[in-house]
């Protein structure tokens, strides 16, 4: 589903063990071989699995994945083996753990998520945004795909979105002059206009913006507002953001939306796994 570079598999390493691991050198732990189990302790959706199993090949460790990303877990259930050198498992052990932990409660939050969601609208997309943690970004994007939602916009040179502070420099430009614009430089992008209002919203749907953003906008703003954006232009992409939550989405998505935006998902519990180690 994502692709992680050895540059990065190899980061995770380096950043645990930046010289040694100093207590296996410090025991004198033997070069036995052993085994390494992650069990989930709860309820959840898997993430992580991926660049998990690739630490364990640069280790030289054999992997025996018993779940794969994207499945439901429950609790007691083994979902990874590790097998090889007990030196290369300590050093797999807390990276594996932290993988799975945090993304893993990424992927469960935005299963809740579009769950909820979907109760409300069937076809609606979950996204999650670009507002993630500086250097952590391509992982909690890749566990809210696990959980089955969407990327909103992977960084800056994927798609254009007009802010209000694109405009602070911009201020003689109405949003056909913007869109115009936009699509003159970019034929080939994608154009979305975050608004604030109605008036807005409606502006640059009739200046042929391939999508519009609401930003905070309440239930009832949005039905009604959404049919007027419809009849100006049928295909128009209409997201939805702020103030999105699993006790909410439901009535969010009914209003007609095609994709709800949010950056919560990274705030999410991180879930909660067990290591056992044996010899063998």
């Amino acid at each position: 589903m994502m692709y992680f570079t050895q540059a990065e598999i190899d980061h995770f390493l380096t950043e645990d063990v930046p010289l040694h691991d100093e207590t296996t050198r410090a025991l004198g732990l033997p070069d036995a071989l052993g085994r390494l189990t992650y069990t989930a302790r709860q309820p959840g959706v898997l993430a992580g699995m991926a660049p998990l199993l690739r630490l364990a090949q640069s280790l030289g460790l054999h992997a025996e994945p018993l779940a794969a990303d994207g499945d439901t877990t429950a609790p007691g259930q083994p979902v990874l083996r590790l097998h090889g050198n007990a030196h290369a498992l300590h050093v797999a052990w807390k990276q594996g753990m932290n993988l799975l932990e945090y993304l893993g409660g990424i992927a469960s939050a935005t299963r809740q998520m579009v769950d909820a969601a979907r109760a409300g609208n069937p076809r609606i997309q979950v996204a999650g945004t670009r507002k993630a943690f500086p250097g952590a970004r391509r992982l909690q994007h890749y566990a809210v795909m696990c959980g089955g939602g969407m990327v909103h916009r992977a960084g800056l040179s994927e798609t254009i979105l007009v802010f209000a502070q694109h405009r602070a420099f911009l201020p003689g430009l109405d949003a056909a002059q913007l869109v115009e614009r936009a699509k003159a430089h970019s034929p080939e992008k994608f154009v979305l206009i975050e608004a604030e209002d109605a008036a807005d919203a409606l502006a640059a749907a009739r200046a042929g913006a391939d999508g519009v953003q609401l930003d905070k906008m309440t239930v009832e703003q949005l039905g009604a507002l959404v049919p007027q954006l419809r009849k100006l232009q049928p295909r128009l992409t209409i997201n939805a953001a702020g103030g999105i939550r699993p006790d909410n989405a439901a009535q969010f998505a009914a209003c007609g939306v095609d994709v709800l935006v949010t950056s919560s998902l990274y705030n999410a519990k991180a879930a909660d796994f067990g290591a056992e180690m044996v010899m063998v």
